[in-house]
């Protein structure tokens, strides 16, 4: 059973941060489920939710936490439900 996660992040914008993140998702079978990102006073803002196989969520927020060395600050919760993604971020 999947794993849902809700990530918070925060860091100088620059170009790759989003592409970064995707990455280190995709990279341990996650999937990118919804997200609402911002730029704020030169600031990458962004909240996004994914699922993770149960046996790679340890390390997908290893991964995760290894963004800080690139100043993005990141802060992950598990999620308590299990509502499906809205229909246009189906894919």
């Amino acid at each position: 059973m999947p794993t849902s996660l809700v990530l918070t992040v925060l860091g100088e914008d620059r170009p790759g941060l989003v592409e970064a993140l995707s990455h280190i998702i995709a990279a341990h079978e996650g999937n990118w489920l919804e997200s609402r990102m911002a730029h704020l006073a030169g600031q990458f803002a962004g909240i996004l939710r994914a699922n993770v196989p149960e046996g790679n969520a340890a390390a997908l927020l290893t991964a995760l936490q290894g963004l800080a060395a690139h100043g993005l600050q990141v802060v992950v919760t598990r999620s308590s439900t299990d509502a499906p993604a809205p229909e246009a971020c189906r894919g």
